[in-house]
Order: structure tokens, then C-alpha cells, then sequence
């Protein structure tokens, strides 16, 4: 986990050091009509921290397996107006929510990485898994956003 904390702690840097460069346009535009632009990006990614953190948090307290709920990502998105909220405080946000994130996996005993964790489908994995697909989720979306070229 040690790896994975290192990896979230690269893209907080990596995402304050280059998100502030882009102009209004570019943070609040949508490249395509029913696309996110990169402010509502970055709320998801907000959403995707409280909802993960949830998750991280059950899987140490509940009985196993964790049920995993879904949530509505445009509706999460849709409802917050990320996309009229000032950039500089979803970064501060977002980095902030990813911070105690850092902290909160940095801490869990090795013995509950495989606490089983099952979405609705059936479908079941451990908290470890939950806690890398996070991690490559998070990368994904830090690319688009610093991507310069439409996305």
C-alpha cells in the first residue's frame, strides 16, 4: 500500500503544479456536448474520494462482505455544479479529500486488505483491489485533465 499512497501523493503534486496553468476556457469548457469539462472532471474525482472513502472506511468497520453501492456519477456531478464552482476550490478540495485518503490507507492493517468487498452484479473483490482501482481510476482522470489536447 506503501506504492499506492506514493502514487496518489505524485498525482496531488503533478495535478497542483499544472491545473492552475489553464485558463477559465480551458478548465470550464466541455470538448464534446454531453462531456465533462475539467472542472466537473475534478468534482467527480471529489465524488469519487467521498464515495471510495466510504467504502475504505466500511470494509474496516462492517461485517464482510461490504455491499458496494452504486452511485449516479452525471447526477453527483449534475447536483454539486462543478462546473460553476471556483477551480481553485475544487483543487484545494479535491487535495485536501485525497490527503486524509493518503493517510487513511497508510494506516490499514495488512491483515484487512482482503476483507471481500461485492457489488450488486455479484461481482466480488478484496478492499486491496478497491484501493488499487481507485489509484488507476484517479490516474485516468488526472491524464485527461492535464491532457492539452481535446479529450
Amino acid at each position: 500500500m506503501q506504492q499506492i499512497c506514493r502514487r496518489l501523493q505524485e498525482l496531488l503534486h503533478l495535478l497542483n503544479e499544472h491545473l492552475p496553468a489553464f485558463s477559465a476556457s480551458e478548465l470550464c469548457e466541455p470538448p464534446a456536448p454531453g462531456k465533462w469539462s475539467r472542472q466537473e472532471i475534478l468534482g467527480h474525482l471529489i465524488d469519487s474520494a467521498a464515495n471510495n472513502h466510504r467504502r475504505f472506511v466500511l470494509a474496516l468497520t462492517q461485517p464482510e462482505p461490504l455491499q458496494i453501492e452504486a452511485y449516479d456519477q452525471d447526477a453527483w456531478t449534475r447536483c454539486a455544479d462543478y462546473q460553476h464552482t471556483p477551480p481553485a476550490d475544487l483543487l484545494t478540495l479535491w487535495t485536501l479529500y485525497n490527503r486524509q485518503l493518503i493517510r487513511l490507507i497508510g494506516q490499514i492493517p495488512p491483515g484487512a486488505y482482503t476483507t471481500r468487498c461485492a457489488y450488486e452484479s455479484g461481482y466480488s473483490v478484496t478492499l486491496s483491489w478497491l484501493i488499487e482501482d481507485y489509484a488507476v481510476h484517479l490516474e485516468h482522470h488526472v491524464q485527461q485533465l492535464l491532457d492539452r489536447t481535446p479529450h
